[in-house]
């Protein structure tokens, strides 16, 4: 069990240091186009149940507050699409928990 964390760990970390153009989602784009943070994990990330939505919350008003890197939902978003197209959330709320865990951020 604590291999698969460390290779997911590693795999969440190797993913954002290999993309240095991830964007950041909580910043409103010039003209207003792109969508919010929310939206946008909750559209990509194929949220479906109410639980979900409220674990999507949390994380953006965390983000908002400052108290979890954008950086880092943005690089875990992008591993879980790439991970589980079908249905990306589960990974992507696993990989963001032991993620936070880490920097002492409890979700």
């Amino acid at each position: 069990m604590a291999a698969m964390h460390r290779t997911l760990l590693g795999a969440v970390l190797l993913l954002g240091a290999a993309s240095p153009t991830v964007a950041r989602a909580a910043e409103p784009a010039a003209g207003g186009t792109r969508p919010g943070l929310q939206d946008r994990l909750t559209t990509g990330l194929r949220v479906q149940r109410p639980e979900d939505a409220a674990f999507i919350k949390e994380v953006v008003d965390l983000v908002n507050s400052g108290d979890l890197p954008v950086k880092l939902v943005d690089s875990t978003y992008l591993w879980a699409l790439q991970r589980q197209r079908k249905y990306p959330f589960p990974a992507f709320e696993r990989a963001l928990r032991l993620q936070a865990g880490r920097l002492g951020v409890g979700l």
